[in-house]
């Protein structure tokens, strides 16, 4: 794994800080056993390769957050642009936007739908193992998180991040929250978030979300599975 330098900018005192901006760096190992030709081979080669060159950024205040995508990657053509893209969907994370008030999470989705579903109060495990994360003593935590997978099926996978009691904020990357301290690692899978920059201020930062048509996750979901099974029908 990459060595990730992590940094604090910090104004005043830290615990009079009401918004803070954190800058992820995301690590995948490189693995191509899965694909069945060399053809395949190359391509998901390709996008776990760009992959590991994203970043994305937290932003957060008192009561909203927002964890998006940093657009400062130069593609070579077209096609590049495009494989990176598909890396987001595959490993990485679309733009995700919380609202602790009102209990909302919302997703920009690819196609520029704005998915809503409800803010969930996640049960983490704490754990007594600590490690450092730059100068930070952190503290392991899991999460064993229920998702559906692409066959229909109810499955669980386990979540396991780090969390630095001394950054006294419940936030992390995606819509992952709660815990007593700022996540500064995240793995899902065999996909990790690292925190390599940290900028704390004594003000209140605004966090606009998107403005579009909003749907339900469970519209979206259906309108998915509807517009698969029109693919996938054979034709009479």
């Amino acid at each position: 794994m990459r060595l990730f330098f992590l940094s604090l900018i910090v104004s005043i005192n830290m615990y009079s800080q009401s918004s803070g901006k954190i800058t992820y760096s995301f690590y995948i190992p490189v693995s191509v056993d899965d694909a069945k030709d060399e053809n395949a081979k190359i391509f998901v080669s390709k996008m776990m390769e760009f992959a590991n060159k994203q970043e994305f950024e937290l932003l957060f205040n008192k009561s909203k957050s927002s964890f998006t995508y940093i657009d400062q990657l130069r593609y070579d053509s077209d096609y590049d642009k495009k494989i990176d893209n598909i890396s987001r969907l595959a490993y990485t994370s679309l733009d995700t936007y919380l609202d602790f008030e009102n209990k909302i999470a919302v997703m920009l989705m690819s196609d520029g739908t704005l998915v809503s579903s409800i803010l969930e109060n996640e049960k983490w495990d704490i754990q007594n193992e600590s490690k450092k994360i730059g100068n930070y003593l952190c503290y392991k935590a899991t999460l064993q998180k229920a998702f559906v997978n692409r066959k229909g099926e109810q499955k669980t996978r386990e979540i396991i991040c780090w969390f630095a009691p001394s950054l006294p904020y419940s936030y992390g990357p995606k819509t992952f929250n709660g815990l007593p301290g700022l996540i500064l690692e995240l793995t899902e899978d065999n996909k990790t978030f690292v925190a390599s920059k940290i900028e704390l201020f004594d003000k209140n930062s605004n966090i606009n979300f998107p403005k579009g048509k909003m749907v339900s996750k469970e519209e979206y979901d259906k309108k998915i599975k509807e517009g698969l099974g029109a693919v996938i029908k054979p034709k009479s």
